[in-house]
């Protein structure tokens, strides 16, 4: 299997794809076998995984709590312990949950979740025709966003209220988890409400406050995209009923 199947194949499974794309993969998945095949394989490779983070952890909670010497008992108390152990062990299971649910939906790890680049955009069309806009857009779409900023920072510098540049170079810091930089590049569009990145704009702006820690912001951005018709709302929906 090919990275960029394997990649995709985990994106869906972690519900990191568009809904389009989600769809599309769908429909491929419902007449390829083998795909279909691949795709179960590594549902159970994760579940596994996240069963023996859950073990691991109640072993350390254990360590930690209950690690000291075991005391002299009495016969009558010998009797009570496998129920004590029973509860103990229950207690363990909910504190154990109770944690590895509150950090799967925390906001830096929804912004985890959740976060994929926007597609970048075709570097043969006529506005493209800046070379240098084209070599950082080769470079983004290779996953190089520190080489992709490089390329347009000069182009930004000359032009700062450019919405494509602006969107662009916000996705690229986000991508490098410079949130404050994210911010305030994605700011400027969305702001502007006649970009045709405003939405988009909007989506990757909360993703931002999430990934810094601030999900008060967040949630306002999230409200208004559950009140639109765009590819985010479900999303959004999603994302505001896990936020504590």
């Amino acid at each position: 299997m090919d990275e960029l199947l394997f990649e995709k194949i985990e994106a869906y499974l972690q519900g990191q794809l568009t809904p389009e794309e989600r769809e599309l993969f769908e429909a491929n998945l419902a007449e390829n076998e083998e795909l279909a095949a691949e795709v179960t394989l590594q549902q159970e490779l994760i579940h596994s995984i996240e069963t023996e983070s859950l073990r691991q952890l109640l072993e350390q909670i254990h360590e930690e709590n209950f690690a000291e010497e075991t005391p002299v008992v009495s016969i009558q108390r010998q009797r009570f312990l496998p129920y004590m152990a029973v509860a103990a062990s229950l207690s363990l299971l909910v504190i154990g949950w109770w944690y590895f649910t509150s950090q799967q939906s925390s906001p830096t790890a929804l912004y985890s979740a959740y976060f994929s680049p926007a597609a970048g955009l075709p570097t043969t069309l006529s506005y493209t025709r800046n070379a240098q806009f084209s070599e950082g857009m080769i470079s983004y779409k290779l996953g190089d966003y520190a080489e992709a900023r490089e390329w347009w920072q000069p182009l930004l510098e000359a032009d700062p209220e450019n919405d494509t540049l602006n969107f662009y170079v916000g996705i690229a810091s986000l991508a490098e988890e410079q949130a404050d930089l994210a911010i305030e590049y994605l700011n400027k569009v969305e702001e502007n409400t006649l970009s045709v990145y405003h939405i988009d704009a909007q989506w990757y702006l909360a993703l931002a406050y999430l990934q810094n820690e601030q999900p008060a912001k967040a949630k306002e951005i999230l409200s208004s995209l559950t009140e639109k018709e765009s590819a985010y709302r479900e999303e959004s929906q999603e994302i505001l009923s896990k936020l504590q």
